[in-house]
Formats: structure tokens, sequence, C-alpha cells
């Protein structure tokens, strides 16, 4: 039985962890979608240029270069960044020349698992596999990821339950750089950037800097509950309307939002990248990331202070001061209120604790690193090329 070895390139953080998750199951998964006479071995090598390259090209080389090194027979790269086809999101990529792929996380939009990133690299592991083997039975889908081997039980193989709002069509390419023979692009235009957008947040995990609000949450707690002291915010939690609730939560979540990026300098500018396009998607990304953040942030305040009015604020004097009798929904109000004045009172001006963990949920600035530690990776192996060729000995 021969074997075949795939390489997995994936970019450091989510991307590798999935390439990892998936790298049991896919080997199983190909000796029982492929040719049964052959054993699929899978590598994984994370790669910091995966994640630092601004263009599907520099992608693609990198992972052809790899694929060389280690001496593959296919090789799939696993990139959180975005691509494009005229103004459209980009999917996967295949070289047939070169039996390399490449699929962009972003494109999968809120549902990045690796069951759907599993189920892509199976596809494009046959779009590669069978084009280098032409076989009679298979025929190739125009549109939606995927080919009809009529041989097989389940004749048409697509991914329209990943994709379900989106429409995906294989397209030829004759016209892009060296070997790329196959795009898969989604459509329609309108929400394949909703997905891109969503797909990055996801890439972001904006759970994972909750640890750095602990101050701001401190701060903010210990300025809701000296506010809590004076029965103003009482009065105020018995006239409010639900509108005007609404209205004060989004104010003091957008003054957070608004403050964490100036204070911390996570807007883009528009020198960073030679592509606005780019550059508008990093910076709503980095919105909404910040965005589910502070979400999470206001919930856990709004936990924090419904215990607190249970506790310290006197059914008796709140009955007086609203003059009517009291139940929940008046200390749901009230910690509503008190929260929303807390945030915008004493969060707003407090910077957070991590700021490299802050900064680290943005794409610049995640790009920025990886680059630089690809040019010191670079200058490293410069510097100890140089001193073997110093240490040989002159004629």
């Amino acid at each position: 039985m021969a074997t075949v070895t795939l390489g997995i390139v994936p970019a450091p953080g989510l991307p590798a962890n999935i390439a990892e998750k998936v790298k049991t199951r896919l080997e199983k998964s190909l000796n029982l979608n492929i040719e049964e006479d052959l054993s699929w071995k899978i590598e994984v090598q994370i790669d910091q240029i995966t994640g630092a390259a601004e263009s599907a090209k520099e992608i693609m080389n990198q992972s052809i270069r790899m694929k060389e090194k280690f001496q593959w027979q296919y090789v799939i790269s696993l990139t959180d960044l975005p691509l494009f086809e005229d103004r459209r999101a980009v999917l996967a990529d295949a070289n047939s020349e070169h039996h390399a792929a490449q699929i962009s996380l972003p494109a999968f939009g809120m549902f990045v698992t690796s069951a759907n990133v599993e189920a892509t690299v199976i596809y494009m592991i046959k779009e590669l596999y069978y084009t280098k083997n032409q076989h009679k039975d298979v025929q190739f889908l125009h549109d939606g990821i995927g080919i009809k081997e009529i041989n097989r039980s389940k004749a048409i193989h697509s991914l329209s339950k990943i994709f379900k709002f989106t429409k995906v069509q294989r397209k030829k390419v004759t016209h892009s750089f060296e070997g790329l023979s196959v795009r898969f692009i989604i459509y329609p235009k309108f929400n394949s950037y909703l997905k891109l957008i969503f797909g990055m947040t996801m890439m972001n995990s904006p759970w994972s800097i909750m640890s750095s609000f602990k101050k701001v949450i401190g701060l903010a707690f210990a300025t809701g509950s000296y506010m809590l002291i004076f029965n103003t915010l009482w009065k105020l939690s018995g006239l409010y309307e639900l509108f005007r609730f609404l209205l004060l939560m989004i104010m003091a979540m957008s003054a957070m939002v608004a403050w964490i990026i100036i204070a911390h300098n996570l807007w883009e500018k528009k020198h960073h990248y030679q592509s606005s396009r780019l550059r508008f998607i990093y910076n709503a990304t980095t919105i909404t990331t910040l965005s589910i953040s502070v979400m999470l942030f206001y919930l856990a305040m709004f936990v924090l202070f419904s215990v607190a009015v249970v506790i310290f604020v006197p059914a008796d004097i709140f009955e007086d001061v609203l003059h009517h009798d009291i139940q929940l929904i008046d200390y749901i109000k009230l910690a509503w209120l008190v929260t929303s004045a807390a945030t915008i009172a004493g969060a707003v001006g407090a910077g957070l604790e991590n700021e490299d963990a802050v900064r680290e949920v943005t794409y610049g600035y995640r790009q920025y690193i990886r680059s630089e530690r690809v040019r010191l990776q670079e200058e490293d192996e410069e510097k100890e090329e140089q001193g073997k060729n110093n240490n040989y000995p002159r004629k």
C-alpha cells in the first residue's frame, strides 16, 4: 500500500489549534474518502509567514516551499487572514501544478469549527488528487465546492451545511499567479463581507481578554457602589422607560469600546496597508471583537450589581422613594441603571491591565508581530550562514 504525505501549514494561534485537532481524524477520513489502496500520513508545521502575509500569492508560495522542504506529496495551508477576488471573499485556492492549496478560515464566518475545517480540507485534497490522477468517474462541479463521484452512493458532495446562507462557486483561474488553477469564491458580496468580519472576530477570541478587565471591573464596581448610597439612581430607575435603559446601555458600551481603541491605539491607519479594503475589514473586526468583549464585561457588572442592590438597598426605604410596593423588576432596573452609569463614570477612563493581550486581538498588530518574528528569524539565519562562511579555511 502506497503512503501519501499531506502537510498542513497553519498560521499560529487558532489555525494551529484546529490543525492539531483534525490531524488524527483526517488520516482516517482520507483513507475512507480517497482510493482504498492509499495510506495517508498527516504532518503539521506551524508557520509565521502563513499568518503574516498580505496576499494569497505569498501564502501559496510559502506553502510550496514548505512542501519541497519536508518532501510532502500535498500541502494545504490554513490562514486566519482574509483573501479576496474582485471584492468577494475567497474560501480556498488550489494549485494543481504544485499540488498545493490554501484555506482562509475567516470565510467560514462564525462557525470556524474543526469539523467544518476538516470537511473542507478533505474536499480540497479531492480537488488536488483527482486533478492529478484523472478518473472517468469524477466530474468537477461548477457551483459549490465538491465533486461528483458516480461510483459512490452519495453522488454529489457539497458543503451546503456549512454555507447555508451563501453560495460557494468553483472558478477556474487563468489570469492569476503561476500554477493557480481553481479558486472557490463566496457569493453574494455583502454576505461574504459579513462572513469575513464575523469569522475574523471568532479568530480573535474576544473572550480571551476578559482577564485584562479585572482592574476596570474593580473601579467600576467601586464607583457604582458609591452611587448606590444616594437615592438619585433609585428615583431614576423608577422613572425611566425601557428605551432610556437601552439607550444608556448602548452609549456606555460604545463609549468604552471607543476608549479602548483610542487608549491602546488599535485603529489601523491608512498608510499601514496597500489595500484599503483590508484596512476596513481589520478595523471592522476590531470593533466587533471589542464589542463582544465589552458586552461580556457589562454582563459581569450587571450580575455583580444585581446581587449588590438586593443586599444593600433596604426594601422599605426603596418603597418610600418609589412610592409603590417593591417587586423584583425594580431591583433589576436599578441594577441595570447603575451598571450603565458605573461603566461610563468609572470604567471608560481606566486603561486595561494587559495591553499586549488587548492588542493581540487585533489583526494588524498580530500580523505585525508575526512579520517581525519572520524578519528576526531571517536575520538569525543570515548571521548563522555568514558565521559558517567565515569559519571556512582560507586558501
